[in-house]
């Protein structure tokens, strides 16, 4: 797995590539999470779910297909955000 690609509470944008998602739905930012902290509300999808399991250890500019309901639903990853590392506090004196 490289550094850039994408892991567990990265932020994800996505841009839907059919003609008409692409024109009535916004792009779609995301973070994939373990199941136990999915909350689709909070745009947090569990890597366990088609959309989290198709990007875990995809890169910027891939495009995924997932199949939603019977249709296949295409979308390019327009961006990954890696979360900010977590400050160490330095306590010795």
């Amino acid at each position: 797995m490289t550094p850039s690609s994408i892991t567990y509470h990265d932020e994800v944008i996505l841009r839907p590539l059919n003609v008409l998602g692409a024109l009535h739905e916004p792009d779609l930012v995301i973070q994939v999470v373990p199941g136990h902290e999915a909350d689709a509300e909070a745009g947090r999808i569990s890597s366990e779910a088609p959309l989290g399991r198709a990007l875990l250890r995809r890169h910027c500019g891939d495009t995924i297909t997932i199949q939603v309901g019977g249709h296949s639903v295409s979308m390019r990853v327009l961006a990954v955000k890696k979360p900010a590392a977590e400050a160490v506090l330095d306590t010795t004196d």
